[in-house]
């Protein structure tokens, strides 16, 4: 209710006046004010996060804080007041302020490609991640806090605007009371004019009757409101500007929160054009990529409409963009047609088309959204190509890595893993090792064969050492130790080469190699040029001196017969040392000539058995316990009785003469799945390291009287028969085992 007096109507029209003005210029200032100081904010956070990233990442590697610490005491302004953490892979705090968990949680590191924002759990209003990348492993995050800073700013300028206000309000009741006194008689429709206005009506104005103070006052009441009027517009037209920012970024801020939650490029794209279609009030959309292997536009993405434009209007759209890299419009049938480019860099990746069945085209507003976004889309797809290509590189280098034969491993500086096939893993049966997160030395340290791992690992280092030192940078190391993998003894080639990217050595590349079946290979070449050359010898042996050792002996028995007492006991020596030369002889070119085993089904427990009765004798002259031992039933096998019986016989004779008197002597069969296996073990003295490594060479023996056949026929006899032969020897203990395959079928091609 208005007064009722005209001095009262004077103040409350100038207390009214003062307020309202006031008022929205305060809403104007305040929206601007808090937008300026959010805006600087927000910048300040995401600058001073990424000049921690290399900071942080210093830190982490090497703990010196020296540079975030200078950082943190130098900061000035709005950076002064946000609150800086540094963490690890684990979320842990390592320095700064006191860890701060957002609302949603801590995003995870392994997903986060560059700064993220998320939102604040009330002590801070917004917090900012920016990840810690070293050599492309993950090492944590700088969390930037930006804490509520402008409610305070904002409550200092409300208390300093409602000050100001109280004192206009305060001037203006001064100034209409003066007015009120200084007027005798109000006029009509100055106070009509007056009322409208405070109505909110703007636009009225007063046509002030007569002269001197009333007519200025009317003058001045005119020329108030029109000042209002045009303020009130621009404060609108400034307030709708903002608005409409606002929103632009509301928009684009929801489009990237959703885009960073699916990891599918299609959905990404479909969301991208989903979101500019809605805010463009398109009925056509489509996305179109350049192919990178045919540089043709394909269409990837497409949202059809009841009228959509002719294929040649689109193209002409995607082809003006592509020569002018500018957006572009058209008018074709009614329709209205926009061509956004999508460019990073200098590179065009694609083009954003959108149509509508109205002539009238775009308005700036939604030209400047789809210029805000096309950049973004635009490095997202640049990325995605990237990433597809970098997946392909890496898929393709898995696939060659597989194939190789041989273990391959590349270390960086640090002997650090860089590139692992599952080949070097398995040969040491370490298919589970983490070489993601654990090093060479952690490898060594977990090989089985302690003395092979020591070896590799100190072969390794002497060579890091050798290629980082400016003498030697060329250098290669070959070397074959010999691993042992439970009772399998292998043999690996150690290759260590330099890794190289360009001039600048970066690591090494190691290759294991597993030679065993190349050095038995080469083994056995040797060993049968060793034959042929035994071959021939023994032909010539038994050549030159076979029939002169007829002669000989036929000889010296008429001599013997011719002759008495010392004469005839040498006659009869010379005679036994024919005898046994010849036996050489025989065994020699028995050793050395082609042979064919007559294979019948035997039973192995016969043929030790009949082995035994030969050799009982010998071991009761010697005192030697005889013992012996077979499985029930009878052993059948497919062999060459003869000379599986000359194979046992050498090495019981063998052991006889290792034990001496008084020694024992088993012979025992046992039955395997695959094998059939003869043991042979005596009590007798251990074999030497360095002699077991020869006993089955030919002329090999440590025998006064020996011809060193022996064993070397027994394993050509084992060997005719598909067989193997090993032995074990320790003190008091020496065990020869012939292992001859099981069942009747033996032998059978």
């Amino acid at each position: 209710m208005l007064p009722r007096t005209l001095q009262g109507k004077l103040i409350f029209l100038f207390v009214s006046l003062i307020f309202i003005t006031n008022a929205f210029l305060a809403i104007a200032a305040f929206s601007r004010e808090q937008l300026a100081i959010s805006e600087d904010t927000m910048n300040s956070a995401n600058s001073l996060g990424r000049i921690l990233q290399k900071p942080a990442e210093q830190f982490l590697l090497h703990g010196d804080q020296s540079v975030i610490d200078h950082i943190y005491s130098n900061r000035s302004g709005n950076s002064a007041e946000l609150m800086l953490t540094v963490y690890d892979e684990n979320w842990w705090k390592r320095w700064g302020d006191e860890p701060r968990i957002p609302a949603g949680g801590f995003p995870e590191l392994a997903l986060m490609k560059g700064g993220e924002s998320h939102t604040g759990n009330g002590t801070t209003y917004r917090e900012f991640f920016f990840p810690i990348v070293a050599e492309g492993r993950v090492l944590g995050a700088v969390g930037v806090g930006v804490p509520p800073i402008w409610q305070n700013k904002n409550s200092n300028t409300a208390s300093d605007f409602a000050s100001l206000m109280l004192l206009s309000m305060f001037v203006g009741i001064l100034v209409a009371v003066f007015a009120s006194r200084s007027i005798l008689e109000p006029l009509g429709d100055l106070m009509h004019g007056i009322e409208e206005f405070g109505r909110g009506d703007y636009s009225v104005r007063v046509g002030a009757a007569g002269a001197g103070e009333l007519k200025e006052l009317g003058d001045s009441f005119n020329r108030m409101a029109l000042t209002v009027q045009e303020t009130f517009k621009e404060n609108m037209q400034r307030n709708r500007a903002i608005d409409e920012k606002l929103q632009e970024l509301w928009e684009i801020y929801e489009l990237m929160r959703k885009v960073t939650l699916d990891n599918e490029f299609a959905v990404i794209l479909e969301k991208f054009l989903e979101k500019a279609q809605t805010l463009s009030f398109s009925s056509f959309a489509q996305i179109v990529l350049q192919n990178r292997r045919t540089l043709r536009f394909e269409e990837v993405v497409n949202v059809a409409a009841v009228k959509s434009p002719g294929q040649d209007a689109i193209e002409g759209v995607v082809n003006n963009c592509f020569i002018s890299k500018t957006l572009h419009e058209n008018l074709v049938d009614g329709i209205s047609l926009i061509g956004v480019p999508l460019l990073s860099g200098s590179r065009m990746n694609g083009v954003i088309i959108l149509a509508k069945n109205d002539s009238g085209g775009y308005s700036e507003g939604v030209r400047r959204f789809l210029e805000t976004i096309a950049p973004v889309l635009a490095s997202i797809i640049e990325n995605a190509s990237l990433y597809e290509e970098l997946s392909d590189w890496n898929q393709r280098m898995k696939n060659i890595l597989a194939s190789i034969n041989q273990g391959l491993a590349t270390l960086d500086r640090n002997r650090k893993f860089l590139v692992v096939n599952e080949r070097f893993l398995g040969m040491f049966g370490m298919t589970s090792f983490d070489t993601g997160s654990r090093g060479f030395r952690e490898f060594c340290d977990q090989i089985p064969d302690r003395k092979f791992a020591e070896a590799m690992h100190d072969e390794t280092a002497a060579f890091f050492e050798r290629i980082f030192s400016t003498a030697a940078n060329d250098s290669r190391i070959h070397r074959v130790i010999e691993y042992s993998a439970g009772t399998l003894l292998r043999q690996f080639a150690i290759n260590l080469l330099p890794l190289r990217a360009g001039n600048e050595i970066r690591g090494a590349v190691l290759v294991v190699d597993d030679v065993t079946d190349q050095k038995k290979f080469e083994q056995q070449m040797i060993e049968a040029e060793k034959w042929a050359v035994l071959g021939r010898l023994a032909a010539s042996v038994a050549h030159e001196i076979r029939n002169p050792l007829v002669a000989i002996r036929s000889l010296v028995e008429i001599i013997g017969e011719e002759v008495q007492g010392d004469l005839k006991e040498h006659a009869n020596v010379v005679i036994g040392e024919v005898l046994r030369l010849n036996r050489v002889v025989a065994e020699l070119l028995s050793l050395v000539k082609p042979e064919a085993a007559n294979l019948k089904v035997c039973s192995l427990v016969e043929i030790i058995n009949e082995l035994i009765l030969l050799i009982k004798h010998e071991a009761a002259k010697n005192e030697i316990s005889l013992r012996r031992h077979f499985p029930e039933g009878d052993c059948l096998v497919r062999v060459d009785a003869e000379k599986i019986k000359q194979a046992v016989l050498n090495l019981v004779l063998n052991a006889f003469q290792a034990v001496g008197r008084c020694g024992t002597v088993e012979i025992n069969v046992e039955r395997l799945p695959e094998w059939l296996v003869i043991r042979v073990k005596n009590d007798g003295p251990m074999i030497e390291e360095t002699l077991q490594q020869r006993i089955f060479e030919p002329f090999f023996t440590t025998k006064a009287t020996g011809t060193g056949l022996g064993l070397a026929i027994t394993r050509k006899i084992v060997e005719l028969h598909r067989g193997k032969i090993e032995f074990d020897s320790e003190q008091k203990m020496t065990e020869f085992r012939i292992f001859l395959p099981n069942g009747a079928e033996n032998g059978a091609d």
